[in-house]
């Protein structure tokens, strides 16, 4: 076991723990961070039995301003960081007038604010260590989600963030990627009442592609040094229309979308 280390938000399940599985795979020692204590649990066993991985628990919720702080401050006390992901992220679906504020607040806080004081405070030693630092941003950050008023907005700012972090740093030895995934089979929209049977395809335009394979496709595009990553043919195509196509017709085709997670 080497002596890299790899802190995960959001590491529970889905996205969070396919890079948990994947770093600690590469031979990582990893600081895991999540809600779900049974289930965060569960995973470091099983990565510590089958990777010999030194596994770190950290529970807490990154819309709260205590946990922020208080996993801001391990990572500033950290000797040495190789690997960050700020993968921690939902959804609250709903037009901005339809939901309350404080849940706009909280996903504020965990999208924008916690993605960019972990980054800033584990910048040190990822240039340090020339390492790697993956923010999880969406395919939906390139588009408009009027019944998820703040997915799209959010997530763009991600992306964006990332962008301009590798680009400043890149010269440093800093690998930064955003991660734009599209639909992903995970427990992201089951825990958000959608029924995953249903809602996930298996060909066609809005094909799911599982996490797994979303995380091998941003190594690959981390070596290849590329700012984002985009699985799947589907979704490198979406991004391709959106970015070339007139946006008058990008409103008029997400008017007819039945995805919810677009637009209703």
């Amino acid at each position: 076991m080497s002596d890299r280390l790899a802190l995960i938000t959001g590491a529970t399940s889905g996205i969070g723990a396919a890079y948990a599985d994947a770093f600690a795979r590469q031979g990582y020692n990893l600081i895991l961070t999540g809600r779900r204590e049974k289930e965060l649990k569960q995973l470091a066993e099983r990565l510590s039995q089958a990777y010999a991985a030194e596994v770190t628990l950290k529970l807490g919720d990154l819309s709260d301003p205590d946990d922020l702080q208080a996993l801001t401050d391990t990572i500033t006390q950290l000797p040495a960081l190789d690997a960050l992901v700020n993968n921690a992220g939902y959804a609250e679906d709903g037009r901005l007038g339809d939901i309350e504020w404080p849940k706009h607040q909280a996903l504020l806080d965990v999208h924008v604010t916690a993605t960019t004081k972990l980054t800033h405070a584990a910048l040190p030693n990822l240039l340090k260590a020339k390492g790697i630092l993956i923010n999880v941003a969406s395919v939906a950050s390139w588009l408009p989600t009027a019944d998820s008023v703040l997915y799209g907005p959010t997530k763009a700012y991600v992306r964006s963030f990332t962008e301009s972090v590798g680009l400043a740093y890149r010269h440093d030895g800093l690998k930064a990627l955003a991660l734009c995934p599209g639909f992903t089979i995970t427990d992201f929209h089951s825990r958000m009442g959608i029924d995953p049977d249903t809602f996930y395809k298996d060909k066609g335009f809005t094909r799911a592609w599982t996490a797994e394979q979303v995380v091998a496709q941003s190594f690959k595009d981390i070596d290849k040094g590329r700012l984002n990553s985009v699985q799947g043919w589907n979704y490198k195509l979406l991004v391709f229309l959106v970015r070339h196509l007139p946006v008058t017709w990008m409103f008029a085709a997400l008017g007819r979308s039945k995805s919810a997670r677009f637009t209703k």
